[in-house]
């Protein structure tokens, strides 16, 4: 099994140089490997579903499986629930072999399950610490109405997610304008789809989004954070007076 936590180019080459480590230790230790599990791009600290660890499960569950290969057991488990419910899988399947390039780990023995929940506990508090220290760089980023992170391109600026792009930048104040005048987000998706304005990624407008770009404090030229709103290094498309009466 092989899992890297933020991949957003998708060069796969963090997951690719755990599987290369683990067929060979798979080699050394004799294993053929039957399945290659891989959720790239994908937090096990998060909790969002991991499609590749869940069919690990549920093969282990069906007896397809008789041991786990992965490079660092944090690579498995973020959160000590889940290693419980992985012991408990391996315990009712019979399985008892983990092995990583840290050692083997004999699940059958208490010993070997101590190993296991004490390298689980670790790498929760590896991830506590570095959620932490992420919200305090996020924080002092807002303060300081910096950019974080990227993503698309936010409608209404250019690539550098700062300098206003003038024709989107036009469609957001007459935007705000009519559904302040009380037009619904629906009629105006329709009517900006029919002038054959699209969204960053080349859709169509969805009420859902359109909502989402009126609530943003970005098009005011603040940065929220917290609860919070602090000024931004970027201009504001609309007046924060006009962004708090679309947000109430």
């Amino acid at each position: 099994y092989a899992r890297i936590s933020s991949d957003p180019d998708e060069t796969r080459l963090g997951v690719e140089r755990q599987i290369a480590d683990c067929e060979a230790l798979a080699a050394r230790l004799g294993w053929p490997v039957a399945e290659v599990y891989v959720d790239n791009d994908l937090s096990a600290w998060s909790g969002k579903p991991r499609p590749a660890y869940r069919r690990l499960l549920d093969d282990l569950k069906e007896g397809f499986r008789d041991a786990v290969l992965v490079h660092h057991e944090d690579r498995l488990h973020r959160h000590p629930r889940e290693l419980e419910e992985f012991i408990d899988v391996c315990d009712r399947a019979g399985v008892t072999a983990l092995a990583s390039a840290t050692g083997e780990i004999d699940l059958a023995t208490p010993d070997g399950r101590l190993k296991a929940r004490m390298l689980g506990a670790v790498a929760r508090n590896e991830s506590d610490k570095a959620s932490r220290r992420l919200r305090r760089k996020h924080a002092e980023l807002a303060a300081r109405g910096r950019l974080a992170g990227g993503g698309p391109r936010p409608f209404g600026f250019e690539d550098d997610r700062i300098t206003l792009r003038p024709g989107e930048a036009a469609v957001v104040r007459e935007v705000a304008v009519r559904v302040l005048a009380g037009d619904s987000l629906r009629s105006v998706c329709v009517d900006l789809g029919s002038r054959g304005v699209r969204t960053t990624k080349d859709n169509e407008w969805e009420p859902s989004g359109l909502k989402r770009l009126l609530m943003s404090a970005r098009i005011s030229g603040r940065r929220e954070y917290g609860g919070e709103f602090f000024p931004a290094v970027w201009p504001p498309i609309i007046p924060p007076e006009q962004s708090d009466r679309l947000r109430r």
